[in-house]
């Protein structure tokens, strides 16, 4: 049975968000073509209509949970504060589905393939530009970004919700001052007036005596 483009493409769709699912609750190397087919009532070899291989399906997957994110972190109406508090929270601990990929993929990726790193590269890029309109600085969005995940990658791996929160409340604050004191720093060297450029000093040209007639 031949299928309409327009079928295709929202099977096609929808397979990827529900890959995004798995991989952002078990990382990439736990996420299973069969599991993610069975999820939306198809066999694992129906996926393969759609790509051509599992690379390519989770080459698919990552590029569109790294864009995910990217695109939240732009589209945000939040303070830097408040993005912080967002990610660096339980919720997001405990809630892996519904967040960023970042925190589970990264080691699977690190044990993958040039490709799959290529497209986490890519993808990684996207995020750290869209912290840097909101941080202001493309150092400040890296140092964010790392901490950020660490943290929530541990405390992933903590089993008591009072240690998880202390490490995340921690991380927060950190990164908050952090970040604070930056800005006044560069606020400071802003308002400091400029030393003003040296005058170049012209030699006097002495005129030459006339000759007597």
């Amino acid at each position: 049975m031949r299928y309409s483009k327009e079928h295709t493409e929202e099977m096609r769709r929808r397979l990827v968000s529900e890959g995004g699912r798995h991989i952002k609750e078990r990382g990439v190397q736990g996420a299973g073509v069969d599991g993610i087919a069975r999820g939306l009532g198809l066999s694992g070899a129906a996926l393969y209509s759609h790509f051509a291989s599992k690379e390519e399906f989770l080459r698919t997957i990552l590029g569109e949970e790294l864009g995910s994110t990217a695109r939240r972190f732009l589209a945000a109406n939040a303070t830097v504060d408040q993005l912080l508090a967002r990610y660096l929270s339980l919720a997001h601990v405990r809630a892996p589905a519904a967040g960023c990929a970042l925190p589970a993929v990264t080691s699977d990726v690190a044990r993958g393939s040039e490709e799959l790193r290529q497209t986490f590269s890519h993808g990684f890029s996207e995020v750290v530009a869209a912290l840097k309109q909101k941080l202001g600085g493309r150092e400040a969005a890296l140092g964010t970004i790392a901490a950020a995940v660490g943290a929530v990658a541990i405390a992933r791996a903590l089993p008591d919700d009072a240690a998880a929160a202390e490490l995340l409340e921690s991380t927060r604050r950190l990164l908050s001052d952090g970040l604070a004191k930056g800005s006044s720093a560069e606020q400071s060297e802003d308002e400091r007036p400029r030393p003003r450029p040296a005058r170049k000093r012209v030699p006097a040209t002495r005129s030459k005596p006339r000759r007597a007639r």
